[in-house]
């Protein structure tokens, strides 16, 4: 089975957003989102681990960042409310605009659409590809993974600093338990 029907199914086990339930939208963006994360972490490079546990960490961040929220996705941020960091924040993975993110590249990743939804999961998974390998290089004890989404939320590499980690990690782990959906049997071709 492919990851991006893992990916799918993990998707639809996550809480729906409340401003999102019964909306007719809600199953198209999930295979929206499954689809632009699965390639995103086919094209990256340089993360050591399967592309399984990319995928459930890129989940892990929208689930925990801006809970897979269809206003959030369409860039309808409150900022009344502080949503997006105040405004400082684009797309379902809150991700930021500064030196690392290509200045053409910032102001197409809020967007509803397939291909604003695959390149912010590119630069998520590239933010994330980073984080892992940086908090990897200094040695410092502790869960990979839980360093690894401490760094992606600007906060090091240090556990002991901030305490969000915990909830995006148990949200990796949840995701990792679901199981591969098997194929259908009545599709595949007489051999």
């Amino acid at each position: 089975m492919s990851l991006e029907a893992w990916a799918l199914a993990v998707l639809e086990k996550q809480p729906v957003y409340f401003e999102d339930v019964g909306s007719p939208d809600k199953g198209m963006q999930l295979a929206m989102i499954a689809k632009a994360i699965t390639e995103a972490a086919r094209e990256q490079r340089g993360f050591p681990l399967s592309k399984q546990r990319l995928v459930a960490a890129e989940i892990a961040i929208l689930e925990n960042e801006s809970h897979g929220s269809l206003r959030i996705h369409r860039n309808e941020c409150d900022l009344k409310k502080r949503e997006c960091d105040s405004g400082r924040a684009i797309s379902l993975f809150q991700l930021h605009a500064n030196a690392l993110t290509a200045p053409e590249v910032w102001p197409t990743l809020g967007f509803m659409t397939f291909e604003s939804t695959k390149l912010s999961a590119k630069e998520a998974s590239r933010i994330f590809t980073r984080s892992y390998l940086y908090c990897v290089s200094t040695g410092a004890a502790g869960d990979r993974i839980a360093m690894a989404l401490t760094a992606y939320a600007g906060r090091g590499c240090q556990l002991d600093k901030w305490q969000g980690w915990r909830v995006r990690l148990d949200t990796f782990t949840r995701a990792l338990s679901v199981p591969v959906p098997h194929a259908d049997l009545s599709q595949k071709q007489p051999s």
